[in-house]
This record gives structure tokens, C-alpha cells and sequence, in this order.
């Protein structure tokens, strides 16, 4: 049920759809969603929804790139203005603490949790870590070009960082620890003062 790559940036005439989506994963869990469920959340018939998605399969793996690109237009946005270590360690610690109050990953984790042992396992994270990878170095160089964060292997770094979170989403350091946490691994990366 879960899936390995995300896929393209949905577009907004989704929305409604991934709406309701995250809103019946968040209520039933992810073996127990079913389309009839999501339909009914959007108030129309099965046949509007599969015009739409063509499977839960594909709305979960919709849902999951749209959250991951308004993660990455943050980023951008960030870089725009000019994005340091420290804005970046910002984000990191807000996108760690969003993730762990997730509705959606709350289920997963206390009511799914071989869900998640199935993904680690299979290899599907490691697809999908790399895939983030991708996507994410070309902010990362960006931002070094640029000088505001310290030069390095853009692929390397951004590696790191997909690591560093997905480490902190599995085995969470306690809320009053987190930045100080984050800013600890990340600081030395990123900061162009140390390099």
C-alpha cells in the first residue's frame, strides 16, 4: 500500500480530493482507508473520485509529493531571500515537529507500526529517500553558490540532511531538545563560518 517514488507535483484541481484523503487516513489508518471512504468525505460518488485518482495507492502517493513540494517551495522561498545555516536549521526543526504532530503519522506509528517495518525493510525508504535527494540538492546548491551556506557537495549534503530527518521522525529527541538537536548536526554543514 505504500509506495516508492513520489510522484509529479499534483495540481490544485487535486486539492479537494487530497483533502480528504489525509482527513480519512488521519481518521481510519492506512489499511483501513478505503475510496468509498475518501468519496464520502468529499461528498460525491466513487466514479467522481476515480476521475480524479485511480487508486488509493496513487491518492496516498498524491498526498505525500503535495506535502513534500510545499516543504521544497518553503525551501526555495527561503533561498530567495536569502537562506542561511541558521534558516535552514529553523526549517528542519519545524518540518521535524510538523511531521511528529501529524495526524496522519500518528496513526501510522501507534496503530500501523508494521506498516512501517514493511517500508524500512522492502528498500521503498531508501528509494524514496533518494528521490528526496534529487529534488532537494538543487536548493542546496543554489544556496551555495550563492555563499550563504558553506560549499560542499550539494548531492552529499542533501543526503544528510533526508537522513538527519528521517532519524529524527524514527527516534525523536525530546521537544525541548529538538533545535538544539538539529542545530548540533546541522550547523557544522551549513554554516559557510566553519567550512
Amino acid at each position: 500500500m505504500l509506495h516508492d517514488r513520489l510522484p509529479p507535483r499534483p495540481g490544485p484541481e487535486l486539492d479537494r480530493a487530497l483533502d480528504a484523503v489525509e482527513s480519512c487516513l488521519a481518521r481510519y489508518g492506512l489499511t483501513r482507508t478505503s475510496m468509498t471512504d475518501i468519496a464520502r468525505e468529499m461528498g460525491v460518488a466513487r466514479t467522481t473520485l476515480y476521475r480524479q485518482v485511480a487508486s488509493l495507492e496513487e491518492a496516498m502517493a498524491l498526498m505525500s509529493s503535495r506535502r513534500f513540494h510545499r516543504f521544497l517551495d518553503e525551501l526555495v522561498e527561503l533561498t530567495a531571500q536569502g537562506i542561511t545555516a541558521e534558516t535552514f536549521v529553523l526549517v528542519i526543526v519545524r518540518t521535524v515537529r510538523s511531521a511528529l504532530d501529524d495526524p496522519v503519522a500518528q496513526r501510522v506509528l501507534h496503530d500501523e507500526p508494521e506498516l512501517l517495518g514493511h517500508y524500512l525493510t522492502s528498500g521503498s525508504l531508501a528509494v524514496l529517500a533518494e528521490q528526496i535527494v534529487e529534488l532537494l540538492e538543487p536548493v542546496l546548491d543554489a544556496a551555495m553558490s550563492t555563499g550563504l551556506i558553506r560549499t560542499a557537495d550539494p548531492t552529499m549534503t542533501a543526503a544528510w540532511i533526508v537522513r538527519i530527518v528521517l532519524a529524527l521522525g524514527a527516534v525523536p529527541a525530546p521537544d525541548d531538545e529538538l533545535e538544539a538537536t538539529v542545530r548540533f548536526v546541522l550547523e557544522p554543514m551549513l554554516d559557510p563560518d566553519r567550512g
